[in-house]
């Protein structure tokens, strides 16, 4: 063979090798760029979809938020990645500001902005070039949890506690939520007999788990395997009613824990478990026996709350106790300035709410509400009273609506958030608000509907209440038709300076009509300093009304001390105060109008018979249920509950009955 030939075989073998090579390198190197991407350096870690009060941010908000993490061991510059839930990065989507850099096995927080659904939905993830970087299917969750890989980084995913800027391993493993419904035999109200309740689930091999005490029937339930027997259980011996470390008035011996079982209901609180382990949402029903033989409860609203008794009386958790904030308190010595942080009960914000389960049954005991809400413990000083108040919120995030819609006792509810009012120190008549509202509810001046209400938590009669609205700014929207955003209230407190008081500030009839009938009532004690609130809209509102930015009086809180003493100098004390002291001093008329309206008012709204007519009403309606309020905080017999609430009323009624002959001598 010659030279040349073997010269071209051999160039033919090495072109082979060289091509093979080549090729090899570049499958590699396409091998490395598809691991790459399969394995990014940045990837989402944890999603929460139904933040409620887990995660606050910088603004005091609670959006629901993606984590995302850096699994390398170097910087990585993440400006203009973008997050999204459609496959196409083009859609709506959240993009990483620039300037972003997330360290080596560090962590970053992002409120996208967009509506991520509880019950399940995509999320990817995009580089700034709009390449493919990370895409996770999440399920259905549960408020306050979070759908997460076990470590961080890691391929395993799980429902977690939110651990967010956090390692996930630091959050327990929390149940998997999976649809379905567990159905009762009888609908939740009342009975004049004892029956067998039924519960039943759809689903082939899926179980169900249930409670009677409130807790949650995913931890600890009861496995239902037979109908559970419902009675009247008003005879067995009280549990939550028989905790003493709600009130130091208990600890002390101040007063007594109730000397007699308290009317009780049956609340049954059930879920089904599917084979997989998953677990559907709590479904709460409550059932009332045997209450036409009661007194007290005839033409009268019942609501029924449930919630975790941990979330209520725990050391720690319990928002109902005095509890480790307390302890915290006596272990600091006590100090004589006012804390808000001295008690549990005296926590709060968002992350003070607890999860609840409200049925409202009307005044003729049809259930005319039933929903997942959020509870906590509502006022000031009141809170270390034996009965406290409440507030109840309604979010997408319990139930998928932020509003809840009911009528009962003629009175139509649309509201966002609901008051279950004990009346603060007015404990003797728990009338004295309500006489206010009712007065005023025509004047102009911001008033709210109120409905008599007998309250049982988790399953023990917790007293009489006053149901209603609160005066925050979604009530404001909903009475005025101005924006939520648009409203501010503004306290004694919150006024800046001399200036703000200046009358244009003001609508001069509203507030006129607000001291007149203070000065009527003989409001004194927290207030005019305490107590004191008006509303405005912070910009015009183009053919509105109220949206002119004046500030309006709120009618609210008269309980500190009102409406008992005849002689009370409700006018001469309010010349030391701003406004009035400065109003009367520069507004020459303002004394006399002052006056002429207090005149008119007490040939109107609030005339002695009109009044004493008033008071004879709720006196009718109310007295039955203060009797058992009466015995259930006051550990007092039947006999002297009837002759307490009977002499306070008796005062209110003096008071109207003198009150005008004490304003004509100083007038």
């Amino acid at each position: 063979m010659s030279g040349y030939s073997t010269i071209k075989l051999l160039g033919r073998k090495y072109f082979y090798v060289i091509f093979l090579a080549v090729f090899g390198g570049i499958i590699l190197i396409c091998g490395l760029v598809i691991i790459s991407r399969r394995h990014p350096k940045i990837v989402i870690n944890e999603v929460c979809t139904s933040n409620i009060r887990c995660c606050e941010d910088e603004n005091g908000n609670y959006p629901d938020w993606i984590e995302l993490y850096n699994v390398s061991e170097e910087p990585v510059d993440i400006s203009g990645y973008s997050l999204t839930k459609k496959s196409d990065p083009k859609k709506e989507k959240y993009t990483v500001p620039d300037g972003t850099t997330v360290a080596a096995g560090a962590f970053y927080l992002i409120a996208p902005g967009f509506f991520m659904s509880s019950e399940g939905c995509n999320l990817y993830l995009y580089d700034k070039g709009n390449i493919h970087m990370d895409h996770v299917k999440v399920p259905k969750l549960f408020r306050d949890s979070t759908y997460a890989r076990s470590e961080d980084g890691g391929s395993d995913w799980s429902v977690r506690q939110p651990t967010p800027g956090f390692e996930n391993a630091e959050g327990r493993p929390m149940p998997v939520l999976t649809d379905g419904k567990v159905t009762a035999s009888h609908t939740p109200g009342f009975y004049h007999e004892p029956f067998d309740l039924e519960l039943t689930t759809a689903g082939w091999g899926n179980s169900i788990y249930y409670t009677l005490d409130g807790s949650d029937p995913k931890d600890g339930g009861i496995l239902y395997q037979e109908p559970i027997r419902i009675v009247d259980r008003s005879f067995e011996e009280n549990m939550y009613s028989a905790i003493e470390d709600v009130s130091l008035f208990y600890i002390n011996g101040e007063t007594s824990l109730p000397k007699q079982a308290v009317d009780k209901c049956t609340t049954v609180r059930a879920v089904s478990k599917d084979p997989l382990g998953r677990f559907t949402d709590t479904f709460t029903f409550s059932y009332f026996v045997g209450f036409d033989q009661k007194t007290g409860y005839d033409d009268i609203t019942v609501v029924s709350a449930v919630a975790d008794p941990d979330d209520l009386f725990s050391h720690d958790n319990g928002i109902l106790v005095l509890g480790s904030d307390y302890d915290d308190f006596v272990a600091a010595g006590e100090p004589e300035e006012y804390d808000r942080n001295t008690a549990n009960f005296t926590r709060r914000g968002r992350a003070s709410e607890r999860d609840v389960n409200i049925e409202i049954f009307d005044n003729e005991r049809k259930l005319v509400a039933d929903t997942p809400a959020g509870i906590r413990i509502k006022g000031l000083s009141s809170r270390w009273d034996e009965q406290k108040s409440f507030s109840v919120f309604f979010r997408k995030g319990y139930s998928g609506s932020e509003r809840e819609a009911f009528t009962t006792d003629r009175i139509s509810y649309d509201v966002h958030s609901l008051a279950l009012e004990k009346c603060g120190q007015d404990e003797e008549t728990k009338m004295i608000d309500v006489i206010m509202n009712d007065r005023m509810k025509d004047s102009g001046c911001t008033t709210r509907d109120e409905v008599p209400a007998a309250l049982f938590l988790n399953g023990e009669y917790w007293g009489f209440y006053w149901l209603t609205q609160r005066f925050d700014a979604n009530y404001i929207a909903d009475l005025y038709g101005v924006r939520k955003d648009n409203v501010e209230f503004m306290d004694m407190e919150d006024f800046d300076g001399d200036s703000a008081w200046n009358e244009e500030n003001f609508d001069r009839d509203l507030l006129i009509k607000y001291y007149a009938s203070n000065i009527i009532t003989g409001h004194t004690g927290d207030w005019p300093m305490f107590n004191f609130r008006f509303w405005r809209t912070t910009e015009a509102e183009e053919g509105n009304p109220y949206a002119d930015a004046k500030l309006r009086p709120v009618i609210f809180d008269m309980n500190s001390r009102s409406m008992d003493n005849p002689e009370t100098t409700t006018y001469e004390d309010l010349k030391e105060f701003y406004p009035f002291k400065k109003l009367i001093e520069e507004d020459e008329s303002f004394t006399d109008d002052l006056w002429s309206e207090i005149s008119r008012m007490r040939g109107n709204e609030f005339e002695t018979s009109r009044v004493l007519a008033l008071i004879d009403d709720l006196y009718a309606r109310m007295k039955d249920q203060m009797i058992l309020d009466k015995m259930r905080y006051y550990g007092m017999d039947r006999d002297k509950a009837a002759a307490a609430f009977d002499t306070a009323v008796e005062e209110i009624r003096d008071f109207y009955i003198n009150r005008g002959s004490y304003l004509d001598g100083i007038n």
